[in-house]
């Protein structure tokens, strides 16, 4: 198949796939991509946006979870994170209880 035909068969592909609407269950996809290409278009026309007050909130909440992530409990004083009554008899005398 020479190029001239093959350029010829995707115009005709492009033509009739126009046509076909999306299926429901793909809307919701097919939305969110247009306003991702909107927002990027806009972005490359004007330059980058400011963020409004509730994705900085957002984006602060998100990265507060973070940082409580990656505290770690103290396991060389882990005695004061048990409930030292829940434990044996003979681990208590270890600890001193």
């Amino acid at each position: 198949m020479k190029e001239s035909e093959r350029l010829a068969l995707i115009a005709e592909m492009v033509s009739n796939a126009k046509h076909i609407k999306v299926a429901p269950q793909f809307q919701g996809l097919l939305d969110d991509l247009k306003q991702e290409k909107l927002a990027e278009q806009f972005t490359l026309e004007h330059g980058t946006q400011h963020a409004s007050d509730d994705e900085v909130k957002e984006e602060f909440v998100s990265l507060d979870a973070v940082e409580n992530d990656n505290e770690d409990d103290d396991f060389d004083n882990d005695e004061n994170l048990v409930d030292m009554s829940q434990v044996s008899g003979s681990m208590r005398e270890i600890f001193g209880e």
